[in-house]
């Protein structure tokens, strides 16, 4: 590794700014370039599990989130058709358990936290407005080629270059030739509502998880407590990329009207729906290529049914920062060390999600079986079933030889 030339990052999403603080933490240079203007700032909610917020504390990200953060009581699962409480599990014992926190927050408010921590660090620097045209890998590193915002090209040397360009990634397709992501005929609608517009009804301060034929509906507070997140999951034939589809409120209203009355009551409250199409990247697709790899959602995106999106993005900059740090040899090798430590463990994270989306949409006699199997669950059981995600830590891994 040329130790003149800093690591390219391309995308400054949660998954390109957690690689820039990182590598930031060990000594690397970096510099993130973003084809918008930072920092961008879209999506709905997001949860981030013990697995993830240890690494944010050790980066320096805490004191920027934690205001807007929050840290749930409980975490209730119930029927959308009888409105039963199934099952539940405290958040603070999950937060004790594995010794790091389990929160709630705001996507846009999760950037502006990583920004901010990133904007402090001499070791990162950062450039808008900077859409990649064209990659090649020299002798001696990694060229870039950008289009600014002026139409002016520019050239960008580093030594390796980390794609963290999102579930449509242009480099995973362009450059490594990957498929692109493969839609699920589901998409999720989202919406946010201050704390005084939920009905009473709703339990507004924990996490609520409801389950249904061929739907289901995850709400939670976010921004201090003062905003509750909603997003209700659908099959839908429907696959425009991107963030910000508007969606029609009165059909999202019919669609759940046979639902409990606290949910029909919730929904109706708002009219300003935006929807994003569900899809995936296959995990089992190439990661690196010469000196570039892929990273997050370009890598592996994955249905959000198990709440690990974006946590996956911060153990994969964890392990990408360890292997370019630790692992000797050319970045051809230090790369491959990466997509090798971390591939097996997110094929189970990508596959755990799929299944618990079955699960959640299950209908007639199994959804039946399902709701009393969950009933009759101790909680300590249910508990355990985390451990192998909530409990990892970077440093257990290993870079096999």
């Amino acid at each position: 590794m040329s130790e003149q030339l800093p690591i390219i990052i391309v995308g400054a999403g949660p998954g390109g700014l957690a690689t820039a603080l990182a590598l930031a933490h060990k000594n690397i240079p970096v510099l993130l370039l973003e084809k918008n203007q930072m920092p961008t700032e879209v999506g709905a909610g997001i949860q981030i599990s013990p697995n993830a917020t240890s690494s944010l504390k050790q980066w320096g990200v805490w004191p920027y989130i934690a205001e807007q953060a929050v840290i749930p009581g409980k975490i209730k699962i119930r029927s959308g058709v009888s409105g039963a409480l199934l099952s539940e599990l405290s958040a603070r014992d999950i937060s004790a358990r594995y010794g790091a926190p389990y929160m709630v927050v705001h996507r846009a408010d999760m950037q502006q936290a990583l920004y901010h921590r990133a904007s402090q660090l001499a070791l990162i620097e950062m450039q808008d407005e900077c859409d990649v045209q064209d990659i090649k890998d020299t002798a001696d590193g990694i060229e870039v080629t950008c289009t600014l915002a002026s139409g002016e090209q520019r050239s960008f040397k580093g030594s390796a270059l980390i794609a963290a360009d999102g579930v449509w990634s242009r480099i995973g397709t362009t450059y490594f030739g990957n498929k692109p992501a493969a839609y699920s005929g589901k998409t999720a609608w989202r919406t946010t509502l201050p704390l005084q517009m939920v009905p009473d009804t709703i339990d507004s301060r924990n996490i609520g998880l409801w389950l249904s034929p061929n739907a289901h509906l995850v709400h939670y507070p976010i921004v201090g407590g003062h905003m509750m997140n909603i997003v209700a999951i659908v099959n839908e034939d429907w696959t425009e990329e991107g963030w910000n589809g508007k969606g029609d409120a009165d059909w999202l209203n019919n669609r759940f009207a046979r639902w409990p009355r606290e949910i029909r009551e919730l929904l109706a409250e708002r009219q300003d729906w935006l929807k994003w199409a569900l899809c995936g990247q296959d995990p089992e697709q190439a990661w690196v290529k010469g000196k570039v790899a892929l990273t997050g959602d370009a890598a592996h995106a994955m249905l959000p049914f198990m709440a690990q999106g974006a946590v996956m993005a911060i153990e994969d900059a964890a392990i990408l920062a360890r292997a370019i740090d630790e692992v000797q040899g050319p970045m051809e090798t230090r790369l491959k060390a990466y997509e090798k430590a971390r591939k097996n463990r997110v094929r189970k994270v990508v596959a755990k999600a799929r299944r618990n989306g079955e699960i959640y949409h299950m209908q007639g006699a199994i959804a039946t079986a399902r709701n009393m199997t969950m009933r009759l669950l101790p909680t300590s059981q249910l508990m355990r079933q985390f451990d192998w995600i909530y409990s990892w830590k970077p440093e257990d891994v290993s870079f096999d030889a």
